[in-house]
């Protein structure tokens, strides 16, 4: 009986010393960096960030800094949770599409392909008067913001006398007029709009306009 107590003892010893000896190795395994317990790239690239924004050194900046950075790993730890249920991909995050989508303009130059998007409402030029006062219509859907055409003079027969280009800057709200100036016509030489007040001693000094659209610019809604 004590023979066998004391076999017993023995092998329990030799098991004990053997699990010892099996710790202290991988211990020392893990110490020297011969075992590592490998991680998604992407993963251990999040969590590491989240790491280092959720250290306690950053807690020591001012109230306005921390609540950026809590921000901040909050949408950390959201991106980490799509990139492992693969929501996500390569080289794209839900914080970079946000950004692309506010910095698109506001502000769009349309080439006049549509003749009709601004017409001419009402024109008027008296003959003592050195600028013409025009008012366009706005045709479309959209505000206009700026306006590019030509205005083109004629005589009571019809005979082309001069032109003039332009471009202004004005705001005309859709389906509204809108007056601007503009250099009226022979001016030097007494010349008015036909539907204006003429000379008392050149009334056929009169003349016809016609607006052609070049180009314009709205706002996007």
């Amino acid at each position: 009986m004590r023979e066998e107590r004391y076999e017993r003892r023995s092998r329990s010893g030799i098991i004990i010393v053997i699990l010892i000896v099996l710790v202290v190795l991988v211990a020392l395994f893990w110490a020297m960096g011969w075992i590592r317990w490998e991680q998604d790239p992407e993963s251990k690239a999040a969590t590491e960030a989240i790491s280092e924004l959720s250290s306690p050194s950053d807690q020591t900046a001012n109230p306005h800094d921390f609540e950026a950075l809590q921000k901040e790993v909050a949408q950390l730890r959201k991106e980490v949770e799509q990139l492992k249920k693969g929501n996500v991909t390569s080289g794209t995050t839900p914080s970079a599409t946000a950004a692309s989508a506010k910095s698109a303009p506001t502000t769009t130059s349309n080439v006049a392909n549509n003749s009709n998007a601004l017409t001419l409402a009402n024109y008027n030029h008296d003959w003592v008067e050195s600028k013409a006062t025009v008012a366009l219509r706005n045709n479309t859907n959209r505000t206009i913001t700026s306006v590019s055409g030509r205005m083109i003079y004629y005589d009571m027969d019809g005979n082309m006398l001069d032109y003039q280009d332009f471009t202004k800057s004005i705001s005309i709200d859709p389906g509204m007029v809108k007056n601007f100036t503009l250099k009226g016509y022979g001016y030097m030489n007494s010349y008015a709009y036909y539907k204006s007040q003429a000379s008392y001693t050149h009334p056929d000094r009169k003349y016809k306009v016609e607006f052609e659209l070049k180009s314009y610019k709205y706002k996007n809604e």
